[in-house]
């Protein structure tokens, strides 16, 4: 038998060596891979630029930026906003841009006044608003009690939606509203029965020139009356004669009845001066926010009853006055960063305004 010739195995060829790179051709891969990077960060800087920035201002950094500053609270842009379009909301101001400056400045004020009752009315005045009593101003204003749950929680989730608050934020606006009350009812135990009173008249003209030659018709016998008709600028008392405090609508003897004025009811810059005059005699002209003020005293009384109407107005003066202490005591600027910065203003007011 005879045996077959194992055949040899094929050869197998050696690998090639691999070329290594040349200095000229890592060169170049240096170089494409960073002008590639550059383009990645150019492209990036420039994403950056023209979309994520613009929305990260629109949507974070504006909204969240500093509206208002009471004391060691700051309010921020967003909130002010959504509070604002409440504010249009409430005043149906929505058609009406033109009323903007007006609602800012409400809004300002209001929410300056919140944040200091809300720190100083506990420690100064001693007043504070309990969660039980938040949770019946809530029902008050949603017409529910908890005796209903589910129609509360409801009515709450709906009244949320509406304003555009939080839960938070809404029952610390439902609390301000609270201590408002309960402070203006301190204030109402702080007025008299009775009082120094007096009935005036008023006249207001633009500038200094226009009042001295006011008092020269009066000096030579023309009536207080006619003239206030005739040139006040003052639209409350124009039609009256110029009489401060007239009902409209009442007979002549219930306006003049009515017409009495306590010095806490007037301004303390006019008060003073006006309770110096003695009946009958006329003011010299007296600065006020656009013009001139001349006052006539027609009768005054050291003892007069308060009524129930002045008394409101009385307590209300109360409150103004503790409350522009408070504002002096935490140094509130007078112009709010929000006031300051007119991109801010503007954002707000479109917000508000859609």
């Amino acid at each position: 038998m005879v045996k077959k010739r194992r055949q040899r195995p094929l050869p197998i060829p050696p690998r090639p060596r691999r070329r290594p790179w040349s200095r000229e051709f890592r060169r170049q891969v240096a170089v494409i891979t960073a002008f590639g990077l550059f383009l990645v960060v150019i492209f990036g800087f420039l994403g950056y630029a023209l979309v994520f920035q613009p929305w990260y201002e629109e949507h974070v950094q504006r909204p969240g930026s500093e509206a208002l500053q009471v004391g060691e609270t700051t309010v921020d842009l967003d909130y002010f906003a959504r509070r604002l379009r409440l504010l249009v909301a409430e005043y149906g101001l929505q058609e009406q841009p033109q009323q903007a400056s007006l609602a800012v400045s409400l809004m300002v004020n209001s929410l300056e006044s919140e944040e200091l009752l809300r720190q100083r009315a506990p420690a100064d005045l001693g007043v504070s608003v309990t969660p039980e009593e938040i949770e019946l101003g809530i029902g008050d204003r949603l017409g529910l009690t908890q005796s209903a749950p589910d129609a509360f929680a409801a009515a709450l989730e709906q009244e949320l939606k509406r304003s555009d608050l939080s839960e938070e934020e809404y029952r610390q606006m439902i609390e301000t509203d609270l201590l408002s009350r309960k402070v203006q009812e301190v204030f109402s135990l702080s007025v008299p029965e009775t009082t120094e009173q007096v009935r005036m008249r008023q006249i207001l003209v633009g500038t200094e020139d226009e009042a001295r030659s006011v008092l020269e018709r009066l000096d030579a016998g023309e009536d207080f009356g006619d003239l206030a008709r005739e040139l006040s600028l003052d639209s409350a008392t124009k039609e009256e004669g110029g009489e401060r405090g007239w009902l409209g609508g009442a007979t002549e003897d219930e306006g003049r009845e009515r017409g009495w004025l306590a010095r806490d009811e007037l301004n303390l810059s006019y008060a003073v001066k006006v309770f110096d005059l003695e009946v009958g005699t006329l003011s010299q002209p007296i600065p006020a926010p656009g013009g001139y003020f001349l006052f006539e005293v027609e009768e005054k009384e050291a003892k007069r009853e308060v009524t129930p109407e002045q008394q409101s107005r009385m307590s209300s003066s109360y409150f103004s006055l503790w409350l522009n202490e408070q504002r002096t005591l935490f140094a509130v600027p007078e112009l709010q960063p929000l006031l300051l910065d007119a991109d801010k203003l503007q954002w707000a007011v479109d917000k508000a305004f859609g």
